[in-house]
Protein backbone atom coordinates (compact mmCIF):
# COMPACT_ATOMS: atom_id res chain seq x y z
CA UNK A 1 0.00 0.00 0.00
CA UNK A 2 2.68 2.45 0.95
CA UNK A 3 4.20 1.39 -2.21
CA UNK A 4 1.09 2.32 -4.36
CA UNK A 5 0.81 5.42 -2.48
CA UNK A 6 4.39 6.62 -3.26
CA UNK A 7 3.75 5.59 -6.85
CA UNK A 8 0.96 7.68 -6.97
CA UNK A 9 2.29 10.88 -5.36
CA UNK A 10 5.48 10.57 -7.46
CA UNK A 11 2.98 10.40 -10.77
CA UNK A 12 1.51 13.32 -9.54
CA UNK A 13 4.65 15.32 -8.94
CA UNK A 14 5.59 14.34 -13.07
CA UNK A 15 2.01 15.55 -13.96
CA UNK A 16 3.00 18.54 -12.46
CA UNK A 17 6.12 19.22 -13.57
CA UNK A 18 4.55 18.59 -16.73
CA UNK A 19 1.96 21.08 -16.56
CA UNK A 20 4.28 23.22 -15.48
CA UNK A 21 7.04 22.93 -18.31
CA UNK A 22 7.28 25.99 -20.98
CA UNK A 23 7.44 24.35 -24.06
CA UNK A 24 7.28 27.34 -27.27
CA UNK A 25 6.45 26.80 -31.20
CA UNK A 26 6.97 28.72 -34.07
CA UNK A 27 4.29 30.40 -34.98
CA UNK A 28 4.28 31.61 -38.31
CA UNK A 29 3.30 34.87 -39.92
CA UNK A 30 3.55 37.44 -42.86
CA UNK A 31 4.16 40.95 -43.24
CA UNK A 32 4.07 43.62 -45.65
CA UNK A 33 5.94 46.88 -45.70
CA UNK A 34 7.99 49.46 -48.30
CA UNK A 35 11.32 49.12 -47.53
CA UNK A 36 13.25 52.25 -47.99
CA UNK A 37 16.54 53.21 -50.23
CA UNK A 38 20.15 52.42 -48.74
CA UNK A 39 21.37 56.07 -50.10
CA UNK A 40 17.91 58.02 -50.92
CA UNK A 41 17.89 60.81 -54.07
CA UNK A 42 17.15 64.04 -53.23
CA UNK A 43 13.43 64.94 -52.08
CA UNK A 44 12.36 65.93 -55.52
CA UNK A 45 13.80 63.57 -57.44
CA UNK A 46 10.84 61.46 -58.39
CA UNK A 47 11.16 60.51 -61.83
CA UNK A 48 13.96 58.03 -63.83
CA UNK A 49 14.69 57.10 -67.66
CA UNK A 50 16.35 54.34 -68.94
CA UNK A 51 19.33 54.01 -71.51
CA UNK A 52 20.90 50.70 -72.45
CA UNK A 53 23.76 50.41 -75.19
CA UNK A 54 24.59 46.97 -76.14
CA UNK A 55 27.39 45.69 -78.74
CA UNK A 56 26.06 44.83 -81.98
CA UNK A 57 27.94 41.64 -81.24
CA UNK A 58 25.73 40.70 -78.99
CA UNK A 59 22.86 40.60 -81.36
CA UNK A 60 20.16 41.40 -79.67
CA UNK A 61 18.27 43.91 -81.80
CA UNK A 62 15.14 45.27 -81.03
CA UNK A 63 15.12 43.29 -77.65
CA UNK A 64 17.11 46.27 -76.43
CA UNK A 65 14.04 47.63 -75.72
CA UNK A 66 12.29 45.06 -74.02
CA UNK A 67 15.46 45.02 -71.14
CA UNK A 68 14.88 48.80 -71.09
CA UNK A 69 11.57 48.07 -69.86
CA UNK A 70 12.56 45.63 -68.10
CA UNK A 71 14.47 48.22 -65.88
CA UNK A 72 12.16 49.68 -63.12
CA UNK A 73 12.35 51.38 -59.82
CA UNK A 74 10.20 50.64 -57.80
CA UNK A 75 8.60 54.06 -56.19
CA UNK A 76 9.38 56.31 -58.93
CA UNK A 77 8.18 57.36 -62.19
CA UNK A 78 9.72 56.02 -65.24
CA UNK A 79 9.96 58.41 -68.34
CA UNK A 80 10.33 58.23 -72.04
CA UNK A 81 12.27 61.76 -72.20
CA UNK A 82 14.74 63.33 -69.28
CA UNK A 83 13.63 62.11 -65.78
CA UNK A 84 15.96 63.59 -62.99
CA UNK A 85 17.91 61.08 -62.71
CA UNK A 86 19.15 58.66 -65.97
CA UNK A 87 20.15 55.06 -65.61
CA UNK A 88 22.97 54.34 -68.44
CA UNK A 89 23.35 50.42 -68.98
CA UNK A 90 26.00 49.56 -71.18
CA UNK A 91 27.24 45.78 -72.34
CA UNK A 92 29.98 44.83 -74.38
CA UNK A 93 30.88 42.58 -76.70
CA UNK A 94 30.82 38.87 -75.86
CA UNK A 95 34.40 37.52 -76.52
CA UNK A 96 35.26 33.30 -77.14
CA UNK A 97 38.64 32.08 -76.93
CA UNK A 98 39.38 29.23 -78.55
CA UNK A 99 37.25 26.01 -78.55
CA UNK A 100 38.74 23.08 -76.55
CA UNK A 101 38.17 19.33 -76.99
CA UNK A 102 38.08 17.73 -73.50
CA UNK A 103 37.80 13.65 -73.04
CA UNK A 104 36.17 12.21 -69.84
CA UNK A 105 37.03 8.62 -69.56
CA UNK A 106 34.79 6.48 -67.39
CA UNK A 107 36.27 3.38 -65.80
CA UNK A 108 34.01 0.36 -64.97
CA UNK A 109 34.45 -3.76 -64.69
CA UNK A 110 33.02 -6.25 -66.21
CA UNK A 111 31.74 -9.46 -64.81
CA UNK A 112 35.40 -10.89 -65.27
CA UNK A 113 36.64 -7.96 -63.63
CA UNK A 114 38.58 -6.53 -66.18
CA UNK A 115 38.46 -2.83 -66.73
CA UNK A 116 36.89 -1.21 -69.21
CA UNK A 117 37.97 2.39 -70.12
CA UNK A 118 35.38 4.49 -72.17
CA UNK A 119 36.10 7.84 -73.66
CA UNK A 120 33.68 10.86 -73.90
CA UNK A 121 34.57 14.05 -75.93
CA UNK A 122 32.68 17.46 -75.88
CA UNK A 123 33.61 21.01 -76.97
CA UNK A 124 34.43 23.53 -74.06
CA UNK A 125 33.80 27.70 -74.32
CA UNK A 126 35.61 29.78 -72.66
CA UNK A 127 34.21 33.19 -73.02
CA UNK A 128 34.14 36.80 -71.48
CA UNK A 129 31.55 39.71 -71.07
CA UNK A 130 31.35 42.95 -69.63
CA UNK A 131 28.79 45.13 -68.73
CA UNK A 132 28.80 48.33 -66.59
CA UNK A 133 26.06 51.47 -65.28
CA UNK A 134 26.15 54.53 -64.40
CA UNK A 135 23.70 56.91 -63.10
CA UNK A 136 23.88 60.87 -63.29
CA UNK A 137 21.05 63.56 -62.79
CA UNK A 138 19.63 66.00 -65.33
CA UNK A 139 21.83 68.58 -63.77
CA UNK A 140 24.45 67.03 -65.24
CA UNK A 141 26.23 65.55 -61.42
CA UNK A 142 27.22 61.61 -61.67
CA UNK A 143 25.94 59.64 -58.83
CA UNK A 144 27.40 56.77 -60.32
CA UNK A 145 30.17 55.97 -62.26
CA UNK A 146 31.27 52.52 -64.31
CA UNK A 147 29.29 50.08 -61.33
CA UNK A 148 30.74 46.98 -62.46
CA UNK A 149 27.99 44.35 -63.26
CA UNK A 150 30.47 41.90 -65.56
CA UNK A 151 34.16 41.87 -65.43
CA UNK A 152 35.66 40.81 -68.41
CA UNK A 153 38.20 39.52 -65.93
CA UNK A 154 35.97 36.42 -65.15
CA UNK A 155 36.07 33.65 -67.66
CA UNK A 156 32.55 31.36 -67.61
CA UNK A 157 32.97 27.82 -69.75
CA UNK A 158 30.34 26.24 -71.87
CA UNK A 159 30.25 22.63 -72.76
CA UNK A 160 28.71 20.98 -75.30
CA UNK A 161 26.70 17.32 -74.61
CA UNK A 162 29.46 14.87 -75.00
CA UNK A 163 29.72 12.92 -78.01
CA UNK A 164 31.38 9.37 -78.52
CA UNK A 165 34.30 10.93 -80.35
CA UNK A 166 35.90 14.28 -81.38
CA UNK A 167 34.81 14.42 -84.41
CA UNK A 168 30.95 14.32 -83.50
CA UNK A 169 31.68 16.60 -80.43
CA UNK A 170 33.26 19.44 -83.43
CA UNK A 171 30.23 18.75 -85.70
CA UNK A 172 27.93 19.21 -83.40
CA UNK A 173 29.68 22.64 -82.11
CA UNK A 174 30.37 23.78 -85.74
CA UNK A 175 26.50 22.83 -86.24
CA UNK A 176 25.18 24.84 -82.97
CA UNK A 177 27.50 27.35 -82.36
CA UNK A 178 25.44 30.37 -83.64
CA UNK A 179 22.63 29.23 -81.44
CA UNK A 180 25.13 28.85 -78.49
CA UNK A 181 26.14 32.36 -78.52
CA UNK A 182 22.82 33.24 -79.05
CA UNK A 183 21.72 31.87 -75.60
CA UNK A 184 24.60 32.50 -73.82
CA UNK A 185 23.90 36.34 -74.93
CA UNK A 186 20.24 36.04 -74.08
CA UNK A 187 20.99 34.56 -70.39
CA UNK A 188 23.82 37.12 -69.68
CA UNK A 189 21.95 40.43 -70.54
CA UNK A 190 18.86 39.03 -68.44
CA UNK A 191 21.34 38.60 -65.83
CA UNK A 192 22.56 42.08 -65.87
CA UNK A 193 18.81 43.43 -65.91
CA UNK A 194 17.94 41.64 -62.70
CA UNK A 195 21.55 43.02 -61.30
CA UNK A 196 20.91 46.27 -62.04
CA UNK A 197 17.31 46.35 -60.81
CA UNK A 198 18.18 44.71 -57.60
CA UNK A 199 21.06 47.49 -56.90
CA UNK A 200 18.86 50.35 -58.10
CA UNK A 201 16.07 49.29 -56.31
CA UNK A 202 18.16 48.85 -53.16
CA UNK A 203 19.93 52.21 -53.46
CA UNK A 204 16.91 54.93 -55.17
CA UNK A 205 13.54 52.49 -54.49
CA UNK A 206 10.75 52.27 -52.74
CA UNK A 207 9.80 48.04 -53.08
CA UNK A 208 6.98 46.71 -51.28
CA UNK A 209 8.32 43.81 -49.45
CA UNK A 210 6.54 40.73 -47.86
CA UNK A 211 8.54 38.69 -45.37
CA UNK A 212 7.84 35.77 -43.25
CA UNK A 213 8.27 35.59 -39.71
CA UNK A 214 7.78 33.91 -36.19
CA UNK A 215 6.49 34.70 -32.58
CA UNK A 216 7.36 32.44 -29.93
CA UNK A 217 4.16 31.07 -28.40
CA UNK A 218 3.67 28.79 -25.38
CA UNK A 219 2.19 25.29 -26.84
CA UNK A 220 1.73 23.23 -23.67
CA UNK A 221 -1.71 22.41 -23.30
CA UNK A 222 -1.68 21.48 -19.38
CA UNK A 223 0.37 24.81 -18.50
CA UNK A 224 -1.91 27.46 -16.87
CA UNK A 225 -1.19 30.05 -19.61
CA UNK A 226 -1.96 28.41 -22.71
CA UNK A 227 -5.35 29.46 -23.42
CA UNK A 228 -4.20 33.28 -22.85
CA UNK A 229 -0.81 32.54 -24.90
CA UNK A 230 -2.92 31.28 -27.41
CA UNK A 231 -5.49 33.72 -27.61
CA UNK A 232 -2.95 36.43 -27.61
CA UNK A 233 -1.26 34.60 -30.94
CA UNK A 234 -4.83 34.80 -32.49
CA UNK A 235 -5.23 38.90 -31.69
CA UNK A 236 -1.93 39.14 -32.96
CA UNK A 237 -2.60 36.96 -36.25
CA UNK A 238 -6.09 38.84 -36.94
CA UNK A 239 -4.38 41.77 -36.62
CA UNK A 240 -1.10 42.05 -38.78
CA UNK A 241 -3.24 40.77 -41.44
CA UNK A 242 -4.50 44.36 -41.54
CA UNK A 243 -1.04 45.81 -42.56
CA UNK A 244 0.14 46.50 -45.71
CA UNK A 245 2.85 48.47 -47.57
CA UNK A 246 0.44 51.37 -48.73
CA UNK A 247 -1.58 52.27 -45.27
CA UNK A 248 -0.43 53.79 -42.60
CA UNK A 249 -0.73 52.25 -38.72
CA UNK A 250 -2.74 54.15 -37.01
CA UNK A 251 -5.26 51.54 -36.78
CA UNK A 252 -3.09 48.60 -36.47
CA UNK A 253 -1.28 49.93 -33.35
CA UNK A 254 -4.95 50.55 -31.99
CA UNK A 255 -5.62 47.25 -32.13
CA UNK A 256 -2.59 45.64 -31.35
CA UNK A 257 -1.95 47.26 -28.05
CA UNK A 258 -4.07 44.33 -26.00
CA UNK A 259 -1.90 41.73 -27.18
CA UNK A 260 1.78 44.33 -26.04
CA UNK A 261 -0.09 44.61 -22.65
CA UNK A 262 -0.37 40.55 -22.47
CA UNK A 263 3.05 40.24 -23.15
CA UNK A 264 4.14 42.93 -20.98
CA UNK A 265 2.17 41.44 -18.25
CA UNK A 266 3.97 38.30 -18.58
CA UNK A 267 7.10 39.81 -18.06
CA UNK A 268 5.98 40.66 -14.43
CA UNK A 269 4.50 37.46 -13.58
CA UNK A 270 7.19 35.30 -14.60
CA UNK A 271 10.71 37.21 -12.45
CA UNK A 272 12.16 33.92 -10.72
CA UNK A 273 15.78 32.72 -12.12
CA UNK A 274 14.68 29.44 -13.13
CA UNK A 275 14.24 27.82 -16.33
CA UNK A 276 11.07 28.16 -17.44
CA UNK A 277 10.34 31.20 -16.36
CA UNK A 278 13.12 32.37 -17.85
CA UNK A 279 11.76 30.91 -21.30
CA UNK A 280 8.54 32.62 -20.56
CA UNK A 281 10.12 36.02 -20.26
CA UNK A 282 12.03 35.32 -23.27
CA UNK A 283 8.94 34.81 -25.50
CA UNK A 284 7.80 38.08 -24.39
CA UNK A 285 10.78 40.32 -24.95
CA UNK A 286 11.05 38.40 -28.44
CA UNK A 287 7.62 38.88 -29.52
CA UNK A 288 7.12 42.45 -28.41
CA UNK A 289 10.44 42.87 -30.12
CA UNK A 290 9.34 41.32 -33.34
CA UNK A 291 6.01 43.44 -33.01
CA UNK A 292 7.56 46.98 -32.20
CA UNK A 293 9.96 46.28 -35.33
CA UNK A 294 7.12 45.72 -37.59
CA UNK A 295 5.37 48.61 -36.15
CA UNK A 296 8.11 50.89 -37.25
CA UNK A 297 9.28 51.79 -33.73
CA UNK A 298 12.95 50.29 -33.40
CA UNK A 299 13.44 52.59 -30.21
CA UNK A 300 10.91 50.33 -28.36
CA UNK A 301 11.90 47.12 -30.27
CA UNK A 302 15.66 48.22 -28.76
CA UNK A 303 14.83 48.06 -25.39
CA UNK A 304 13.42 44.52 -25.50
CA UNK A 305 16.27 42.84 -27.74
CA UNK A 306 18.38 44.14 -24.90
CA UNK A 307 16.47 42.72 -22.10
CA UNK A 308 16.24 39.63 -23.58
CA UNK A 309 20.30 40.07 -24.01
CA UNK A 310 20.38 40.04 -20.72
CA UNK A 311 17.52 37.08 -19.87
CA UNK A 312 20.29 34.58 -19.58
CA UNK A 313 18.26 32.14 -22.64
CA UNK A 314 19.70 32.74 -26.27
CA UNK A 315 21.12 36.19 -25.22
CA UNK A 316 22.16 35.83 -29.46
CA UNK A 317 18.62 36.70 -30.10
CA UNK A 318 18.68 39.38 -28.30
CA UNK A 319 21.96 41.03 -29.93
CA UNK A 320 20.01 39.66 -33.69
CA UNK A 321 17.42 41.72 -32.40
CA UNK A 322 18.64 45.11 -31.83
CA UNK A 323 20.50 45.33 -34.79
CA UNK A 324 17.55 44.90 -36.73
CA UNK A 325 16.03 47.51 -34.77
CA UNK A 326 19.31 49.71 -35.51
CA UNK A 327 19.27 49.12 -38.99
CA UNK A 328 15.57 50.02 -39.43
CA UNK A 329 16.27 53.34 -37.05
CA UNK A 330 19.02 54.49 -39.44
CA UNK A 331 16.93 54.00 -42.47
CA UNK A 332 14.10 55.89 -41.11
CA UNK A 333 16.67 58.43 -39.99
CA UNK A 334 18.39 59.17 -43.70
CA UNK A 335 15.04 58.78 -45.14
CA UNK A 336 13.43 61.51 -42.82
CA UNK A 337 10.49 59.34 -42.09
CA UNK A 338 8.52 57.60 -39.23
CA UNK A 339 6.96 54.36 -40.70
CA UNK A 340 7.70 52.06 -43.78
CA UNK A 341 3.57 52.19 -44.54
CA UNK A 342 2.31 54.88 -47.34
CA UNK A 343 0.89 54.67 -50.88
CA UNK A 344 2.63 56.04 -53.07
CA UNK A 345 1.48 57.30 -56.43
CA UNK A 346 3.93 57.80 -58.97
CA UNK A 347 1.43 58.77 -61.87
CA UNK A 348 1.41 62.39 -59.76
CA UNK A 349 5.14 62.61 -60.57
CA UNK A 350 6.37 64.84 -63.33
CA UNK A 351 9.86 64.97 -64.66
CA UNK A 352 12.40 68.06 -64.59
CA UNK A 353 10.84 69.50 -68.27
CA UNK A 354 7.51 69.19 -67.91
Amino acid sequence: MKKLFALSGFMLFISAVYAQRVDLDRFNFSVSYRDFPENPLPEAYKTYNVRLEASPSLGLGYSVLNLENNILVEGLRKVQGTGHVTVLLMMDDLVFDRPESIERINTSRDKQGREIRTSFFATQLTYSFAARMSVYDYKGNTLVSNKILFDRGNKMTFKTPESNSPQEASTYYNNKFNDVRSSIAVQLTATVVTQANQWLNNEYGFPARRVNDILWILNNKRHKAYGDQQKAWNDFKNVVVLMNENEPLDKVKLKMQPVIDYFEKVKRQYISTDKEDRKMRYASYYNLAKIYLYLDEPEKAMVEADALAMNDFDERDGKMLHEAAALLADKLRKNNADSRHFAVNVSDYASPVD
